[in-house]
């Protein structure tokens, strides 16, 4: 995955709180800090989220993407 924003974190999601329309996800970085971050249902279920999966945290001003492989 190739972007062009240098704010890129790696990080492991742990834990997924699915809603009606959104969900939230908590993702793992640096070994013991987390964030939580907040995506629709159709986003989770397009990325393929699920605990444990390897991810990358995009961080734009005011916004944290999720980004994965």
């Amino acid at each position: 995955m190739k972007l062009t924003t240098p704010n890129q974190i790696a990080g492991k999601v742990m834990e997924i709180r699915k809603g009606a329309v959104t969900a939230i996800v908590y993702v793992e970085i640096a070994g013991e800090l987390n964030v939580e971050t907040s995506v629709t249902v159709a986003s989770l279920e397009k990325l393929g989220l699920y605990e444990g999966k390897d991810v990358v945290l995009i961080i734009n001003p005011g916004d944290v993407i999720i980004g994965c492989e």
